[in-house]
């Protein structure tokens, strides 16, 4: 339990964030999912409901069922097939965030991929801090305007050889420092690393 799911399914990031930002508000399955519903992004390519049971399985949510209140051991699935459980029982599935789920989170907190990205490549820092910079404008940069900042940084990797812009675009935007809506913009917590750079 606990690895983490997000390296290997990085298209997951996102979705898997979200989810577990809002289950620590959302007490029960039906009202997680509804909730995640509305903040959904047509980009994610798993429905709420597939990912709330990805973090199930691999322990970043723990799920109980329940009937009239009471702990049920087993699914809902088992509790429709149960003669016991009366026509009428409330039936519930309540989440919960692990600590282990507050862990993965916790480590892709962008405040924590940022920092992560500048003390892991301190070489960048000037060029990574300019691209924030710029896509902090109110009309975002543009493709061509960040490839002029680097391309007037020409940045060499450490055998001496160039590094192309899409390198600082992807490690920013892996980051979470910024992100594409028909511009690149600087998101508040890559606006929190250029006020107070690592």
């Amino acid at each position: 339990m606990g690895e983490d799911i997000i390296k290997h399914n990085p298209m997951l990031k996102e979705p898997i964030l979200t989810v577990l930002a809002l289950a620590e508000e959302a007490g029960d399955r039906a009202t997680l999912e509804a909730t995640a519903l509305q903040v959904w992004k047509p980009s994610f390519s798993q429905a709420p409901a597939v990912v709330i049971d990805t973090l199930v399985r691999h322990g970043f949510l723990s799920q109980q069922s329940y009937v009239n209140g009471e702990p049920y051991e087993g699914t809902l699935e088992d509790m429709q097939l149960d003669e016991s459980v009366p026509d009428d029982a409330v039936a519930e599935v309540r989440l919960a965030v692990t600590e282990v789920g507050r862990a993965l989170a916790a480590a892709y907190d962008p405040a924590s991929t940022l920092a992560s990205l500048f003390g892991e490549r301190p070489r960048y820092a000037d060029v990574f801090s300019a691209i924030l910079d710029a896509a902090s404008a109110d009309e975002g940069a543009s493709r061509e305007a960040i490839e002029a900042i680097v391309e007037a940084a020409a940045p060499t990797a450490a055998d001496g050889k160039k590094v192309y812009p899409q390198y600082f675009l992807d490690a920013l935007e892996c980051a979470g420092g910024i992100a594409w809506d028909g511009a690149w913009r600087t998101t508040d917590a890559g606006r929190a690393t250029t006020a107070s750079p690592s």
